[in-house]
């Protein structure tokens, strides 16, 4: 990898936090959803399958 500038480095690791805070919320979000589903399984609602 080359040499970057103070400025390019900076970049990069503007970068990537920015993309740690999207995986983090989106992992986050699909958690929820397999927590409340499992929530929900606890009380009958029936799991929903959408057609192919």
């Amino acid at each position: 990898m080359p040499d970057l500038t103070p400025g390019q480095e900076r970049s990069v690791l503007a970068h990537a936090g920015a993309a740690r805070v999207a995986y983090n919320w989106a992992l986050a979000r699909v958690k929820a959803v397999m927590d409340q589903r499992a929530a929900e399984r606890t009380y009958g609602v029936p799991d929903v399958r959408f057609p192919r």
